[in-house]
């Protein structure tokens, strides 16, 4: 396929020889016999979260919304919820929360809850996973799309997961026709009417993400919340103005999904179709993103045909997803020690100043370390034949959440990866307590330190 030349980078970062990974403190104060007792301990306590964390907003849960208080205080040290009430959307299953029973984020949210599934599918609660799956079908079939979350003041979407967490899905229960036929021609409207519709294409033949109208922020960082990333300097302050590494592998794994459920229903061309889909798709992501004199991946501006100099753990999502060859896997996991510090991997290997200046930190940057980034990375290693990596980057954040959770009884919305504990530099609102994809991870993770 012949494409038109990607470009160099904006500022070429220079060649960082590859250093050896830090040891946490948290890891030093015992042994890894007692590391994993102390996860286990949590994973337990992990284990009978999930029935509470479950809300619902069907007619009763709805009513209940509308007669809530009103929002907590930023800034507050209590639970915080910036919903107010009476916007609830109506889904037909009970749900795994954003917040879990602490109280933050009540709703639904749009790739969280492919993170809280891996958790559930970990635990073998495959019954909650099939009620997030069918809600957030529910929300395509109304809207066109999974919403950001279910409440009326969100008008765009997160990066489209929820196809990853059909198929996981559809491994274990093999059988469950009805959900297969039910999810096809809503994962296909979601990629072709919505990731594929104009607004949302670019000239690369790659997606964007758009300002949908957030109402408290400035389009450009709106733009930014679709894509889940709310704010970070790597998309250069304009994401609508690239094609975020995530949301294409993203969309990567939808279209071989459909693919796999056009084949289980013996739709030959169609399953031929998604299949090219997904390759060339592929493609476009190794040729724009891939940059072969850094042996990294980075975003790709393609209204200045550049890529840009910010090393992100986006790079790791080609890995995770399995688009990347053995080659560039071993290049991108060359760069992972910018990531790797004390207490886990941080989204950016520094601060990037000069970007978004209205905000004095930015949440999706140095230092730090999000609980679902570590998945993804921790996952992307043992994808590519890198076990004890994956273990040690995995024992190195799954320390700090232990320890966290010793001191506070809670687990977090993020984490300082270089200082340890949760508190971290402020954007808008201090880190959350959280069950969510914060609680999830640590099931999940806490099987890769210990495998």
């Amino acid at each position: 396929m012949a494409l038109a030349g990607a470009g160099a980078m904006a500022a070429q970062p220079g060649r960082i020889a590859a250093a050896a990974p830090l040891r946490s403190p948290a890891q030093d104060a015992g042994s890894d016999d007692n590391l994993r007792a102390r996860w286990l301990k949590l994973d337990e306590a992990m284990r009978g979260w999930w029935d509470g964390d479950l809300q619902r907003a069907d007619e009763d849960g709805i009513r209940r919304d509308a007669a809530a208080t009103r929002p907590t205080p930023a800034g507050s040290n209590v639970p915080w919820s910036h919903s107010p009430p009476g916007t609830l959307v109506f889904l037909p299953f009970p749900y795994s929360s954003g917040g879990g029973s602490v109280g933050s984020f009540p709703e639904i949210y749009g790739w969280d809850a492919h993170f809280i599934n891996l958790g559930l599918f970990a635990h073998d609660r495959t019954d909650i996973v099939r009620w997030n799956i069918l809600d957030q079908l529910s929300m395509i079939e109304r809207f066109g799309k999974v919403l950001n979350g279910n409440r009326t003041f969100y008008k765009g979407a997160q990066p489209p997961l929820l196809a990853m967490s059909v198929d996981k899905f559809l491994e274990v229960k093999k059988d469950d026709d009805e959900l297969a036929l039910l999810a096809y021609p809503l994962l296909e409207r979601s990629y072709t009417g919505y990731w594929n519709a104009p607004a949302h294409l670019t000239p690369t033949g790659l997606s964007t993400c758009q300002d949908s109208g957030c109402g408290d922020l400035a389009p450009e960082a709106c733009a930014e919340g679709e894509a889940g990333l709310d704010v970070t300097p790597i998309f250069g302050g304009d994401i609508s103005h690239c094609v975020p590494i995530h949301i294409n592998c993203a969309l990567v794994r939808q279209a071989q999904t459909l693919g796999k459920l056009a084949e289980r229903f013996g739709w030959s061309e169609r399953a031929a179709h998604w299949r090219h889909e997904a390759a060339d798709r592929a493609e476009r992501i190794n040729h724009l993103c891939w940059d072969d004199n850094e042996g990294c991946y980075f975003e790709y501006n393609f209204v200045r045909k550049t890529r840009l100099p910010y090393y992100s753990l986006n790079a790791y999502w080609p890995l995770w997803i399995g688009i990347a060859s053995p080659s560039q896997s071993r290049r991108t996991v060359d760069h992972l020690h910018l990531f790797d510090h004390p207490y886990g991997l941080t989204f950016t290997d520094r601060t990037y100043p000069g970007i978004h200046t209205e905000y004095k930190a930015l949440e999706w940057a140095y230092p730090e370390s999000w609980p679902q980034q570590q998945v993804v990375v921790g996952q992307a290693l043992q994808r590519y034949g890198f076990p004890e990596l994956a273990r040690a980057i995995s024992r190195r954040y799954i320390a700090n959440v232990i320890a966290t959770w010793e001191q506070t009884g809670l687990t977090w919305e993020r984490y300082d990866g270089v200082a340890g504990g949760h508190n971290v530099p402020v954007e808008r609102d201090p880190a959350q307590p959280l069950h969510g994809f914060s609680s999830a991870s640590a099931v999940v993770v806490g099987r890769i330190a210990f495998s």
